[in-house]
């Protein structure tokens, strides 16, 4: 490490406040007629705190690929941090006040790293403080224009370049998969049933190129993916920043699609696709630091609204037909949104962790005092904050007792009837040996997509099991925090309650029961009151995030 400086201990700040103790040890113990062994007392309390602070003094070693740091008594182990196992870096430099005084700044670097581990550095006591929170910002500068860069990237698993027609490909047969889910109940009409047949024959013309690839394994799936969905989709005519905007918004379509699919595999193989959990405003990253969330967020208010999306989605895709719940919200009722985006392919008690230790770092750097705090959560988004909730509670953290509403909107409380179904597909081709080498086409599906089969959101729930192996529901029950006020919007392709599409479908995607967290189990059972239920007649499982019907209820619940 050529290139590598060194911060050591700020030893002035130790002679002060040595000299601020011998100071106001003899003030009392002269001006005030303390006891002798009251002042002993006094100055055994005062040797206790500068021990305190030796004992977690550590200097730095920073470099372009490394922090290292390492304490002075050989009683904490050092920590050497390579950069490219940072997830990321949060800068809390509040100053600390008393009656609108300021005392000091405080000065911590908090480091969220890829094995889940958190490293926390204190630069108050170490020289060159300014220096370092520099350095720091930097880091945090860097990220979030990776996070950019990253639905720019023009090539995958280092193979090809990504073309845009490719990314539009795979974008249309999402969007048809999901026609097809939410649409046959209901079709109507020549033109529908063209369209629905057309959609179904991208469908399965993708599937059949993408079953020849299962002997390959998942890396040929990802280094193929470019020629076997690609199509001459462009059209020259269109206006150039338009077209731009929309292959950005393609692109990070792309790139949550094969996450939600494959995102377990890419995060363990370190797949530069691999999407980062962030919070963003904007269709950025947000910098995490008190004064880069004071100049990036204006207006900021204490009315804070976190918004998650669900499986194989991203923050862009909130707008909807022109709509988007955060945004009306902030025109109605003074939120201030900030979106949660997540790769929605690993476990979903692995995001609910990770997104609780990003939401405690979010409200100890929110520069204004949070009066109101609400969770949004889309389909699997729900069951991420129920999860974040759990840990949170487990860590004793201090933004659980900031939220006071959470609204789920379809989400999958006890799973979906698809992923079940799917499942079923796992074990009948497995049964004989004919079959079996087709059941690893089952196998390509992420273990956030198998949480989805009764709704797992703790590790207990899926841990020391075989997550494709056909198996009841046997989940511990994991209930809603008593002191927050819970809501929960099911949809319905169906006119009424009770009709075969209802009952059979729900939203397409999530049944009416498991959408309100009813279950036949009571320990299962999420009892959520009556009055804080609502069904969406008509209204598939995406509609939700566009539905009027389904935004005026959710202010309704927030006014």
């Amino acid at each position: 490490m050529q290139d590598a400086k060194i911060f050591a201990p700020n030893w002035k700040t130790y002679l002060l406040l040595l000299t601020a103790f011998s100071l106001l040890s003899l003030s009392f113990y002269g001006l005030l007629e303390m006891s002798f062994i009251g002042f002993l007392l006094l100055v055994l309390l005062e040797i206790g705190v500068l021990a305190y602070l030796l004992i977690n003094q550590n200097k730095l070693t920073l470099s372009s690929e490394e922090i290292h740091q390492s304490f002075l008594l050989p009683i904490h182990s050092d920590n050497a941090i390579e950069i490219g196992n940072i997830d990321w870096i949060a800068l809390d430099n509040r100053a600390v006040r008393l009656f609108n005084l300021k005392l000091f700044c405080r000065s911590d670097v908090i480091i969220k790293l890829k094995n889940n581990q958190v490293v926390t550095i204190n630069l108050s006591r170490l020289n060159q403080k300014e220096i370092l929170e520099k350095h720091f910002l930097n880091l945090c500068n860097q990220m979030a224009d990776h996070d950019a860069e990253l639905f720019k990237i023009k090539d995958l698993h280092g193979f090809s370049q990504l073309a845009i027609d490719a990314t539009l490909g795979l974008t249309d047969l999402v969007e048809a998969m999901h026609q097809n889910i939410t649409r046959f109940p209901g079709m109507s009409g020549n033109q529908q049933e063209s369209q629905m047949l057309s959609a179904t024959h991208t469908v399965y013309k993708n599937i059949r190129a993408i079953t020849g690839l299962a002997g390959g394994g998942i890396d040929g799936l990802l280094t193929q993916l470019t020629p076997l969905l690609s199509k001459n989709t462009s059209n020259k005519k269109d206006n150039t920043s338009v077209k731009q905007k929309n292959v950005s918004l393609e692109r990070a379509a792309l790139l949550s699609a094969l996450n939600g699919v494959l995102g377990d595999y890419m995060m363990t193989t370190n797949n530069a696709m691999t999407i980062p959990m962030r919070l963003r405003r904007n269709g950025r990253s947000l910098k995490l630091s008190s004064d880069s969330l004071s100049k990036e967020i204006q207006p900021i208010s204490g009315k804070l609204l976190v918004i998650v999306h669900g499986l194989c989605m991203n923050d862009f895709q909130w707008d909807r037909k022109g709509h988007n719940h955060a945004e009306s919200l902030t025109q109605d009722l003074a939120y201030t949104p900030v979106y949660l985006r997540y790769n929605t392919g690993q476990h979903i008690s692995s995001n609910g962790r990770a997104f609780s230790e990003l939401l405690e770092v979010l409200v100890k750097l929110w520069p204004v005092a949070i009066k109101d705090m609400v969770i949004v959560g889309h389909s699997m988004g729900g069951l991420v904050t129920r999860s974040a909730f759990h840990y949170g509670q487990l860590s004793e953290y201090h933004w659980v007792h900031k939220v006071q509403k959470i609204i789920f909107l379809g989400s999958p409380h006890h799973g979906a009837p698809l992923e079940r179904g799917g499942n079923w597909v796992d074990t009948i081709l497995g049964s004989t040996p004919y079959t079996a080498p087709l059941a690893r086409l089952g196998k390509i599906r992420s273990s956030g997509i198998t949480d989805l089969r009764y709704g797992n959101i703790i590790d207990e729930h899926w841990q020391g099991k075989d997550r494709f192996e056909r198996a009841q529901d046997n989940r511990l029950p994991v209930p809603l925090p008593k002191e927050i006020k819970c809501f929960a919007i099911a949809g319905t392709v169906g006119n009424r309650i009770g009709d075969v599409r209802d009952n059979l479908l729900g939203d397409g995607l999530v049944q009416v029961d498991s959408a309100l967290g009813k279950h036949k189990d009571s320990n299962l059972c999420l009892n959520i009151p009556t009055e804080r239920q609502w069904i969406a007649y008509g209204v598939n499982h995406m509609d939700l995030l566009c539905n009027q019907e389904v935004y005026t209820q959710i202010k309704r619940w927030l006014s």
